[in-house]
């Protein structure tokens, strides 16, 4: 049934067209009539017709005045105008408003009809254009938390984003360079769902809906994307919701909370978050730690040895490479002994929530030195499940390369030198297995090695003398040779890199 309202001056007119049409018969129901525009609106207010057959010329309101009003108001109210002859101008400023219909007077009830049938059919196609957004609505409202849920989760494990629910969730969070950090709980046990429940919803209530982006639940990780402008409040609104949270559990709560960065930096972010999670564990602490504070103390040690190349790195070469630069660095810091135990424990701790005794077998302090850093490459390559080589020939070649990085400063190193004073091995088979397991000889390999050494040390400090660097990574002090090599590796003197470092605030990748 569609709702039909008539607005004429003349009443005879008006009333022929409400009495003697069998509206009903057209699936039409008169919800009144009016003798002027401002009566007309009105009525459209009070009836809300779904057509008006209104009169152009009339008097206190005319009809394109109504027209004006009424689309401000009651956009879906399709209009059919009445218009004389002459009134051609009326009808052209009608057009102008969007109204697509007009009969000319006098009008009999076929003329009518047969617009009004068209107007009918607009209404169809435009009420069932409604009810699909409705239904798309309501499926959207229904998903949508889902959907945000798995692109939280696709962005934290650095997933490709696209479609709809990305697009969707973009147009509702900005943009991304949009500020946001990590807010993170952790339990021993996890979270059921009611504790999962109370935390979003005291969150919510405490820094605002709108300030709260994402959340997920990752295993006994809990995990917010936090709008920068409510991180003030962050604090206090942790305490809050430990506080609720001991009202329902007796198990300890450890909130986290990362640094500011934009979208694409939400994978950071979140091993920011992990690495004070592991930091907690490891500490057993059940209070509220914040990268800001955390940096402070994790900055000495991430500057000695490179998290993320020790952590991406599947080669246990590679990563024997990462460790011998940071005792490298170590060394140049004069930190004792002790000082570069708590170093090896801090980094397990960050990359893996674990730590190491070591009981040394010599008391020489050379010897402990060296088995410091082979436990720790040990340790993180058997928590990395790093597959260095099968059997006897696997256990050859870390061998190898463990004597290498120990003898580096060694100008005598070389095959001849480790396979006759270190290992006791053939040099043809000691040939052999290195270029059948890195697919390059041993002396391009060291060549490559140390000059990839001075290059990181002088990334570390610009300061480093040429002389210095050479003799630390085995060339002679004098340099000459070592600028030679340098600058055939790299197409630098060692000179002009290490003006490149103290001037390059983005220093080159290696």
């Amino acid at each position: 049934m569609y709702r039909l309202l008539i607005i004429d001056d003349e009443e005879i007119e008006r009333e022929g067209m409400a009495n003697y049409i069998a509206w009903e018969k057209f699936d039409i129901e008169l919800v009144g009539t009016a003798w002027n525009g401002a009566e007309g609106l009105e009525k459209i207010k009070s009836d809300k017709p779904d057509i008006v057959l209104t009169d152009i010329k009339m008097p206190v309101m005319d009809g394109i005045e109504l027209i004006r009003r009424t689309k401000s108001t009651f956009p879906s109210v399709e209009f059919v105008v009445l218009s004389g002859y002459g009134e051609y101008e009326f009808t052209s400023q009608a057009m102008e408003e969007g109204v697509r219909y007009y009969i000319l007077k006098p009008c009999a009830e076929e003329q009518i009809t047969v617009v009004l049938d068209k107007v009918k059919k607009e209404i169809d196609i435009k009420r069932e254009r409604e009810q699909r957004e409705k239904e798309y609505k309501r499926t959207v409202n229904r998903l949508l938390p889902r959907a945000k849920e798995q692109i939280f989760r696709d962005m934290l494990f650095e997933k490709e984003q696209s479609g709809k629910d990305y697009e969707m969730f973009l147009k509702e969070f900005g943009t991304k360079d949009t500020k946001a950090a990590i807010l993170g709980f952790w339990t021993e046990t996890g979270f059921d769902y009611l504790e999962y429940f109370i935390l979003g919803n005291v969150l919510t209530e405490l820094v605002g809906a709108a300030h709260i982006h994402l959340y997920t639940h990752i295993q006994n990780e809990v995990l917010f994307l936090i709008d920068a402008e409510a991180l003030p409040e962050v604090e206090s609104a942790v305490e809050r919701v430990r506080l609720e949270f001991g009202r329902i559990s007796v198990q300890p709560i450890l909130a986290v909370l990362s640094e500011q960065g934009s979208l694409n930096d939400i994978s950071i972010l979140y091993s920011q978050a992990q690495e004070l999670i592991r930091v907690g564990i490891a500490e057993r602490q059940t209070g509220f730690l914040y990268y800001e504070l955390f940096q402070k103390i994790h900055d000495s040690a991430s500057f000695l040895m490179d998290y993320g190349k020790i952590r991406k790195t599947e080669d246990y070469g590679e990563l024997l490479f990462e460790v011998y630069l940071g005792f490298m660095k170590m060394d140049l810091e004069q930190y004792s002994l002790h000082k570069k135990e708590e170093v090896c424990n801090w980094i397990l701790k960050v990359l893996y929530g674990t730590s190491m005794d070591i009981n040394y077998e010599s008391t020489e302090l050379k010897e402990q030195y060296w088995q410091l850093l082979t436990r720790l490459v040990d340790t993180i390559a058997r928590l990395k499940a790093m597959d260095i080589g099968k059997g006897k020939e696997g256990e050859r070649l870390k061998s190898v390369l463990l004597a290498a990085f120990q003898h580096i400063k060694n100008q005598e190193l070389g095959i001849q030198f480790l396979a006759k004073e270190v290992l006791y091995m053939n040099e043809d088979y000691f040939g052999r297995l290195f270029v059948k397991n890195r697919n390059i000889k041993f002396s391009t390999y060291l060549m490559e090695k140390r000059i990839m050494l001075a290059q990181r040390l002088w990334q570390y400090d610009p300061e480093l003398k040429v002389s210095q660097v050479a003799e630390l990574i085995g060339y002679s002090p004098d340099g000459q040779y070592f600028s030679k090599v340098f600058r055939k590796i790299t197409e630098l003197s060692p000179t002009e890199y290490k003006d490149i470092m103290k001037n390059s605030s983005k220093k080159p990748t290696i």
